[in-house]
């Protein structure tokens, strides 16, 4: 069986703690090929630019085109719309077979396989009861393939990997409005009782390289382009901190990108391994510790906080005075009442800087403050997750091997 991330992940585990303390702070509440060319279009970059230079030298601005909202998005492009969960987890909609089941799905950069709870998992499996389930023997364009499906996440609870199972499937499966006909995914018919504790997932979109597929399936992404469907071999991510939001936590773009969301220009850097967006961090420092120099990084949209590597968190958690040093379970606290004097922590890419504020790496639920820092044992990359993308705007090219970032508007 293979464990994803058998060395730095640890999806389900995170999300169910951070998802259980999100939950009891909304209770006591109640008593988100061919030639390279330059991926961006220049004549964007330069409209960010010129839009972010009037700003800060207070330049005017001509009321008459600001009266009319313009269409930022690339030419062809589609948008998914996420939801959001206690800024831990972010969903999207998909529509599977004919007539369409709607079934969320927690987009997950991470990861390349979709795979979706089966109607053949009886309520008796916890993790499938009273839960929206695929049901193919409801859609006319479904087509059984039975080929067994088994994926692990990788955990450092006592437990080990969260293993699931089942087979997989064909169907035409619909995507922002795309149609994308005989999609391979996988049902899951078996879960640990506690894989979805909180959760509000029917399944995972894997949005990584397909290199990193397990059974070798085609990722959704990948046959949006090879049908046709999308002018670029791009998709982008933008995610809203606004809490939980079933209606704009955020926006997955396929096909391109949209200008109106991110301000100045994007920062280009390749991918240096691709099958999980990965790439080479020139430094990263907090308050003069400087825990990364040309380290590699990890971009991943699916796990909450920012892993690093075990010696750092020691130090890290130091400088952050965190309550629980010791804690086993990955998840620690920070007081309230001094996030204001918590130091920025600035990562560096491509020779920009992109700092990261307290507000911004501090989870907040009710009376409890979670920092956004973690690790797990073996682990030696850094993993920027929804913490820092949650900062950021980030577009992904699949056919270049290309990650862009700038900051994101909110």
């Amino acid at each position: 069986m293979r464990v994803r991330w058998n060395h730095s992940k640890l999806l389900l585990f995170w999300l169910t703690v951070l998802a259980v303390l999100a939950f009891e702070a909304e209770a006591r509440k109640r008593v988100r090929i061919g030639l390279h060319k330059n991926p961006e279009p220049i004549e964007d970059n330069i409209k960010n630019e010129l839009k972010t230079l009037s700003i800060k030298h207070k330049l005017k601005v001509d009321d008459t085109k600001a009266t009319t909202k313009t269409d930022t998005k690339d030419p062809g492009s589609k948008v998914a719309t996420l939801k959001n969960l206690y800024n831990t987890e972010y969903y999207t909609t998909l529509g599977f077979g004919n007539p369409p089941q709607d079934l969320k799905v927690l987009i997950d950069t991470g990861s390349a396989n979709l795979w979706v709870l089966s109607s053949k998992c009886p309520d008796s499996v916890a993790p499938c009861a009273n839960r929206i389930k695929y049901n193919s023997s409801a859609s006319t364009t479904y087509r059984a393939i039975n080929t067994e499906f088994n994926i692990a996440y990788g955990s450092n609870s006592e437990e080990g990997p969260i293993a699931l199972s089942g087979f997989q499937s064909q169907d035409t499966v619909n995507f922002a409005g795309y149609s994308i006909k005989n999609q391979i995914f996988a049902e899951i018919t078996n879960a640990p009782e506690t894989a979805f504790l909180k959760s509000q997932l029917d399944g995972i979109l894997g949005l990584g390289f397909a290199s990193i597929a397990i059974n070798s399936i085609t990722p959704p992404f990948y046959n949006l382009m090879a049908q046709g469907l999308v002018n670029r071999s791009v998709f982008s991510i933008y995610l809203n901190r606004n809490g939980t939001n079933s209606i704009n936590g955020g926006e997955l773009i396929l096909g391109g990108s949209d200008s109106g969301l991110y301000s100045g220009c994007l920062t280009y850097v390749p991918v240096s391994n691709a099958g999980y967006w990965q790439f080479t961090m020139t430094s990263a420092n907090v308050n003069g510790f400087q825990f990364c120099e040309n380290c590699e990084a990890i971009l991943d949209v699916g796990t909450s906080l920012i892993v690093v590597p075990e010696q750092v968190l020691d130090t890290i958690n130091q400088i952050l005075r965190v309550l629980n040093p010791t804690a086993s379970n990955g998840v620690f606290l920070v007081d309230c009442s001094s996030i204001g004097d918590l130091p920025d922590i600035v990562f560096t890419i491509a020779r920009r800087k992109f700092p990261l504020k307290s507000s911004d790496y501090v989870l907040r639920y009710g009376n409890t403050c979670v920092s956004g820092f973690t690790s797990m044992n073996g682990n030696s990359l850094l993993i920027l997750g929804e913490i820092f993308l949650g900062a950021y705007y980030t577009t992904y090219d699949i056919v270049y091997k290309l990650i862009g970032l700038a900051p994101a508007i909110h």
